[in-house]
């Protein structure tokens, strides 16, 4: 019994290891470089702003608030083409992360996607 269902879980794992090597895009290696600048969100007046050592600053010009004044701050990190906001909340400093993954980026253009398959597409400003 305990070798049947051994190899019933082996086959299992394999079948799913062969499902998600069938990927048509090549993987994405995103550089901080790629990233630093000012991107504006498509369809809004939102912007996003990311330094080279890693931390940036987002407000919205549509609730009347410029980059001086927003206190939406956050540090970020890039792994491959997972990006990784970490927001410093007001009441205790508690950490607040964000993760979307880099389905394009360009000189011009970038756009995420979250774990919700929310697409977000930005231009370089």
């Amino acid at each position: 019994m305990m070798k049947k269902l051994r190899n019933i879980l082996l086959i299992s794992l394999t079948l799913m290891g062969l499902s998600s090597c069938g990927s048509d895009s090549p993987a994405l290696n995103v550089s901080t470089d790629q990233l630093e600048g000012l991107w504006l969100k498509k369809g809004s007046q939102e912007y996003w702003r990311y330094r080279a050592d890693g931390t940036g600053v987002t407000w919205d010009e549509a609730d009347d608030i410029s980059e001086e004044e927003s206190n939406l701050t956050f540090t970020f990190t890039i792994n491959g083409a997972r990006l990784t906001h970490i927001f410093t909340g007001e009441m205790g400093n508690q950490a607040v992360p964000k993760v979307y993954d880099i389905t394009e980026i360009t000189e011009t253009t970038m756009l995420w996607k979250d774990d919700y398959s929310m697409t977000y597409r930005f231009t370089k400003q």
